[in-house]
């Protein structure tokens, strides 16, 4: 019995990955900085997880984790050659379409950052937290 639990598990693993939607380069920008690092840091299936979520100084934050998990809702991103991945959730790329995704290092910290996102109008000093802009 738990031998049958098992694969179907698996198979609805698989499944969820095939139905997959991509992202397009309309929707999401990486810097080849960000592909590079990325290359770097990632095994055994892990890509850049980007979300967004309600918080931070100016109302909405960015979550970005290395993450092997696929849920139904996300939407992937992949390198030319395939060997970089990142996935965004349906409701989080609606605040960030367009947007950039990138690989920044300097004297405090080095990290991914989104930038250059059409849909905030401002952002805290970190990077990490803006505000959506008021059409």
């Amino acid at each position: 019995m738990r031998k049958l639990v098992i694969q179907k598990a698996n198979v609805r693993k698989k499944n969820n990955r095939r139905n997959q939607k991509l992202l397009t380069n309309e929707q999401i920008q990486v810097t080849p900085r960000a592909v590079q690092r990325l290359k770097e840091i990632t095994e055994n299936g892990e890509r850049l997880r980007v979300e967004v979520d309600g918080g931070g100084c100016s109302g909405f934050e960015y979550k970005i984790r290395l993450d092997a998990k696929l849920n139904n809702d996300d939407l992937i991103w992949k390198s030319e050659d395939g060997n970089a991945e990142i996935v965004v959730d349906e409701l989080s790329i609606g605040y960030m379409k367009g947007a950039t995704v990138d690989f920044v290092e300097d004297l405090m910290k080095c990290s991914f950052r989104i930038v250059n996102n059409p849909v905030a109008e401002k952002g805290c000093s970190c990077g990490s937290s803006f505000a959506l802009k008021m059409d």
